[in-house]
Order: C-alpha cells, then structure tokens, then sequence
C-alpha cells in the first residue's frame, strides 16, 4: 500500500477540480475513525470520505454504500452546526506532505459568514481531522490530544499549528539527485514508490519522465503480490506482476472495500461481539459447574450404602454421638460414618436414605440442565462464527434475532434504516448458476426453509458452525459441487483449517426440529465432500448483490 503525499496530490487535484464551490447537505460519522459527507457540487452528488484509520487514513470520493447511525454523537452534531450548508472554497494540500486544508465558507446562527478549515493530517497512528476557525482555532477534533498526551495540543480552544514538516526536495521542481532513498530526499516519496522509481531508473528511464508520469497520472494501479495488494498511481514494475488499472477513486475503493468494512463492522458492533462472547464463556463455566455436581450426585450409591449400615447397627448407636464405625458387609472393610447428634439412629439412616433419593432425582435434573446449557454453547458458538463474516446488516438482524428469543431486550428507539427483506447474499457461477448464502441464523432459516425449492441443493459443513449455502440448479457436476462446497467451507468455522467436511442434499430432505431455534435443521439422506477453503473461488463468480 502507497498512500502517500504523490498520490494525494493527485487526489487533492480531482477533489479541487470535483467539489470547489460544492454545498455540504449533510454530514456523518460512520464509524470511530470515519466521517461521511454527502456533497452537491456541479449539478452532481458526491460523497467524501475522510478516514484517520491508523492504518487505512486517507481523504477520497467513494461510490460505496456505508451504513449510518440511528443518532448522531456529539462531534456530527457539531459538525452538523458548523458545516452543513456550507460551501467548499478549496481543497489544497501543504507542500507534497500528507496533510489536506479544506477550506469552507459557512454562516453562524446571526447570519454572519464564517471561514472554517478541516484539516486532515495523514500520520499512521497519529492521524486526525481538525476543525478549526480562519484565526486557526480549535472548534473540535475527530481525535483529541491533551497536554497529558502530547506537547502538540490538538483540542477546543486550543491553537492549531501544523505538525513541523522534515526539510526536504519537492520533486515536482527539483532535478534529479544521486541517491538510493528517495523517501528520505523528496517530498510526497513512500518507500514503496521510492522502490519502483529506482527500478525504473535503473532500466532506463529518466528521473524526469518519471516524474511527468506521477505528475500528469488520472489512474489507479492495483497489484497483487504474494498474497498482499500494492497500489499507486503508475504501475508497479519492480514487483514484476501484472496490475489492474482503475480510475483513481474507484481503484481506492475496490482496494479498501473490504478492508474498511471488517474494521467497520467491529466497531460497530463490538457490543453485540461481546455479548455473544460473554454468553457462550458464562455457559461454558456453567458446563463445568454442572459436570461437577453430576460426577458428585453420581456417587449417590454411598449415601443409600450409609443408610443401611446403620439401620442394621442401631443398637450402636444413640443420641449425641457424632460418628460411629461400622463394618461394611458390601465389600468387608470398615467404614466410619458421620453422625448428626441431635438424632438417634434411625432418624440419621432416614436422613441419609433422604439424601440418596434427592440425589438420584438431581442426577435427571442435571442430565437435562448439561443438555440444555450445551445447547446453549453450540448456538453461541454458531453466532460467534457468523459474526466473523457479518456485514453491518446481517449484524443488526443478528441483533434481532436475540431480542425475539428474550436474549436482549428490545429498545425503544429509531430503528436504523435497512432493508425491510432478509438480505441474501447471491452470486452467479461461469455457468449462470445462482448460488445463496445465508450470514445470520434468521437468513439461514430463511433460505432453506422459506425461500429454496425442494430441489435445490443445501450445503453445510459438517458438525461445526456455518453459512447455509443452497444451489438453485437440478443434476450439478462436480464443479459446482466443489464450488458451493468451497463456499459453505469458508463461511465456516473451518474456514481457516484444511480438508473440511461438508454435507450436500437435496432441500426436501431436510427437516426442522420442533422448537429449535432459527438455522437448525435435521439431515437423513445426505454426502459428504471434504474440501480445502480457498477465497480465490469467488474470482469465478459474480456477486448480484451487496
């Protein structure tokens, strides 16, 4: 990944060209690291995502869809006050180094006209976007900084002053100079580019060439090296692999598509993850509890054992004795048995006998509670796996699913926006087969039982947590069985382990135990495939839809 000040001047010269003069409508924090704004600028909607991901920070237009809280918090409310409305002036970037200046024109509550400027500062773990007035004080910051943190204070009221800037060549307007880092020369080099300019200069071409090449690029190259992905505005020869080359900000997005989402998704639905989590550890201790005392209620026998030893050894014993030993006619040996000294004894053999029979009744009891509570560790086991491929919404019906079964309690706010039908992952095979996925157990019940014909085909790993999958297709061949096979193996908890079991039949053999809970279905006739998961199967399918 090259991130770095060259390719943001290229980004900060199409935002320029894109949303000078355009109107902020509205404006959203979408996760802890990200805010959204929707802009209309020249006849045309845009949506500008600001991210100060210690890893992912970066200022772009996206395409992509992003879910949005219920509420605002605080900072978008204040945002909201400040911003919305207001006009963007421009967009400039401070020399070649990875800090944006987004200059607006807004109006205050007494109609008065207000300059404000976001600055974004791309620096690793130290990034942020600071709101500040034209005098460069501090209204707020996506991420505050005190003096217990920092001597550089970034927080309101404080004084915005740009973090100091390492002297170095723009290269842009300086010659070429002999060296073999670049990044530590010119302004706006990563280590990544400084690499490949090298090679190229290396091969032949010119410093200068090079340099028009970075200057003048409108594109995105995109490559794929052992098992990483690399980008950056002009391709990537050293690294010797083909690229793919996409406009600049639709490249960014299949870049970071995936990657910001996962982040995303575990931001915002950390509580339900912990909840699920917390769940399954309580019934695991549970389980041990329960195993515990059924192992002890199992040495029941003893106590009936005691009891009749001394009923037949009442003449030894009378009241206020504390023990009395006794010869166990069962096996030969002698046994001293406690006594209560209140009672004679008969009234401590009844005592006994009564202990032996509430054993042996606990002993079903418990029976039936180990069931229950293993029960309970299979489904939360099966929600912790499905929460590991959860989009935003399958999260949120995951959610649902645990209000209806009394798990959570329901909470009486606005609901968040999502569609009103299940959504069901569906992708297209090489051969037009339509093949769904179920991400949660309400899809899961769904699919298999509401929306698959009879004679389709149902896939599900074997004994363990996973995604229904079903094939919409009579008499598959082996392609598509180990294609539907490799899907339910990766949206799976095996999706990491090799040669993964999976079980296929047909739809109508498929049975739901009465009472179960949502996703659980009986197999009678059924095959099993063992196969090994492999993400790149789904560079052979098409997804419909997201």
């Amino acid at each position: 990944m090259a991130y770095d000040g060259i390719m943001l001047s290229r980004v900060v010269e199409q935002l320029q060209n894109q949303l000078t003069r355009g109107k902020i409508n509205k404006i959203y924090q979408i996760s802890q690291y990200e805010l959204l704004f929707h802009i209309r600028s020249q006849r045309e909607n845009f949506k500008l995502l600001i991210s100060i991901h210690p890893v992912y920070a970066r200022i772009q237009l996206t395409q992509l869809s992003y879910p949005t809280p219920a509420s605002p918090n605080a900072l978008t409310m204040l945002l909201r006050k400040h911003l919305e409305g207001a006009y963007i002036e421009k967009i400039s970037q401070i020399q070649l180094d990875r800090i944006v200046d987004i200059e607006l024109i807004g109006v205050n509550e007494l109609k008065d006209t207000v300059k404000y400027h976001l600055y974004l500062e791309i620096m690793g773990k130290h990034s942020n976007a600071i709101l500040t007035y034209d005098n460069n004080k501090i209204i707020d910051c996506l991420k505050r900084v005190s003096p217990a943190m920092s001597a550089r204070i970034l927080q309101p009221g404080a004084t915005y002053n740009q973090p100091p800037l390492i002297e170095k060549k723009n290269p842009f307007t300086s010659e070429w100079m002999e060296t073999d880092n670049l990044t530590k020369t010119y302004q706006g080099f990563s280590p990544e580019l400084s690499k490949e300019v090298l090679y190229r200069i290396h091969h032949g071409e010119t410093f200068q060439d090079i340099i028009q090449l970075l200057q003048h690029s409108q594109n995105i190259y995109i490559h794929k090296y052992q098992d990483k992905e690399y980008f950056h505005i002009i391709p990537l020869t050293h690294l010797q692999c083909n690229g793919e080359i996409y406009p600049l900000f639709d490249g960014l997005d299949k870049h970071y598509d995936l990657i910001d989402e996962k982040d995303r998704i575990k931001q915002q639905t950390s509580d339900l993850a912990k909840f699920i989590q917390n769940e399954y550890q309580r019934n695991i201790n549970k389980l041990n509890k329960l195993k515990q005392t059924l192992f002890e209620s199992q040495n029941s026998d003893d106590l009936r054992i005691k009891g009749d030893l001394l009923f037949a050894n009442l003449h030894l014993i009378s009241k206020g004795q504390k023990e009395v030993t006794v010869e166990n006619y069962y096996d030969g040996s002698m046994m001293t048995i406690a006594l209560d000294e209140r009672y004679d004894g008969k009234t401590n053999a009844n005592k006994y006998y009564a202990k032996y029979q509430k054993a042996k009744k606990a002993l079903t009891h418990l029976q039936e509670q180990i069931n229950i509570v293993e029960n309970e560790i299979l489904y939360f086991d099966s929600l912790i796996t499905l929460m590991e491929n959860a989009s935003y919404y399958d999260a949120l019906e995951m959610k649902e699913e645990l209000e209806n079964l009394g798990y959570l309690k329901k909470k009486k706010t606005k609901q968040v926006h999502r569609p009103k039908k299940l959504h069901i992952e569906q992708y297209l095979t090489k051969d037009n087969i339509q093949i769904y996925v179920g991400k949660n157990n309400l899809q899961n019940d769904y699919l298999t039982f509401k929306m698959a014909s009879k004679n389709d085909m149902w896939f599900h790993v074997k004994d363990m947590p996973g995604s229904h999958v079903i094939v919409h297709s009579q008499n598959l061949d082996e392609y598509t069985i180990r294609l539907a096979s490799q899907i339910a193996a990766y949206f799976s908890k095996g999706k990491h382990s090799s040669s993964v079991p999976v079980n296929y039949t047909l739809v109508k053999t498929l049975k739901k135990p009465q009472g179960a809970k949502p996703g659980q279905v009986i197999l009678s006739h059924y095959s099993t495939i063992y196969i090994d998961p492999d993400e790149t199967i789904f560079n052979d399918m098409r997804k419909v839809n997201s």
